[in-house]
């Protein structure tokens, strides 16, 4: 039997009680280091929607809970499962998840910075960003745990189809993406901020 199934037949039978908590924890840390920095807790405008369906030039977008960049951290969660169950193989699942879930929660901290803050503001087409609210940053981390436990289910060649098909919707639905995302911070190209700031 493969590790890869292995890994599946324990998440499917095991409690997921240890993962739970774990990624509950790691959640908790997360909220309180993004509200000493200075994160606010909502959408400022008073909105108590769970969901927007806004991206792009919109007060709401990563002011609640679910947004459509929420995509992209479900496919964090996806490479996350991918690099984990390489790297390490012997690993249980709580201590897979639990690494992806602290990974995404550093990367939701240093996301909130204003260096990175700024770079997204420069290089992309989110010029009304100005970082998370804690509500979002949850809820990102949600859908990171979420796409871990779906790429666990599908396995490594299914869930680069899923990867694939998401990335793709994304790029039809809000002309962005994971992928593209990662590119615009690194290196930032004008044909694309011009295509998806003419949305």
């Amino acid at each position: 039997m493969s590790s890869e199934s292995e890994n599946i037949e324990a998440s499917s039978s095991g409690s997921y009680l240890k993962p739970i908590l774990l990624c509950a924890a790691t959640g908790l840390a997360m909220t309180f280091f993004l509200r000493v920095s200075g994160r606010v807790w909502w959408c400022k405008l008073g909105d108590w929607a769970i969901y927007v369906n806004q991206a792009w030039n919109s007060s709401h977008t990563s002011q609640h809970v679910f947004d459509p960049y929420t995509f992209t951290h479900v496919l964090h969660g996806v490479l996350g499962f991918w690099i984990a169950n390489t790297a390490f193989k012997k690993w249980s699942f709580a201590a897979k998840i639990a690494l992806v879930a602290a990974v995404e929660a550093a990367w939701e901290i240093l996301e909130n910075s204003n260096f990175i803050i700024e770079k997204y503001r420069e290089n992309t087409a989110s010029l009304d960003y100005f970082g998370d609210s804690i509500a979002n940053a949850n809820g990102d981390l949600i859908a990171c745990v979420v796409g871990f436990l779906i790429a666990s289910k599908l396995g490594m060649w299914r869930s680069l189809a899923f990867f694939v098909a998401v990335e793709i919707a994304l790029l039809i639905w809000i002309r962005d993406g994971f992928l593209l995302n990662v590119l615009m911070l690194i290196y930032p190209l004008d044909w694309i901020k011009n295509w998806q700031m003419a949305m």
